[in-house]
């Protein structure tokens, strides 16, 4: 299943790229996550890198960047997280439509268990992070836009 929300920011592209990649500032605008850091030593987000972000409710996901391509996008999958989830991964990308006007889109996509209720499972599932990913896609052009 796949899921997807863009929104456009007064940022600009690279300014918007790095912030997103920022775990050292991913709580002061992700209303979604309780903790979120990057693993083993890495201080920068970067291809292979491992983060662990944990949601207000309590599910982790730890995840692996799979694709680093600055600014316009970054990739990751999940190498551990909740049972419901046999797979999953994240994108952010970002096009520049102006010198400070970005089209920041965020996608999931997701595969549930158990399989023989994913028809009704996944659906349910991409209702409610569709819910989230907008709510935290609008907190985080609030707070790109108020550092401007």
């Amino acid at each position: 299943m796949r899921v997807t929300v863009s929104l456009e920011i007064d940022v600009a592209e690279e300014r918007l790229f790095w912030y997103s990649q920022d775990y050292s500032r991913r709580l002061e605008w992700d209303i979604y996550l309780a903790d979120a850091y990057l693993l083993n030593g890495h201080t920068k987000a970067a291809l292979g890198a491992e983060s662990f972000c944990k949601n207000k409710s309590g599910a982790v996901i730890v995840s692996k960047y799979i694709s680093f391509a600055p600014p316009t996008h970054a990739a990751v999958q999940m190498t551990a997280g909740p049972w419901i989830l046999s797979k999953f991964g994240g994108t952010w990308r970002f096009k520049s439509l102006a010198q400070n006007r970005t089209e920041v889109r965020f996608i999931y996509n997701f595969t549930c268990r158990p399989v023989a209720l994913a028809w009704l499972i996944e659906p349910i599932v991409g209702l409610v992070y569709k819910y989230d990913m907008r709510r935290r896609l609008a907190a985080f052009k609030r707070w790109t836009e108020s550092l401007a």
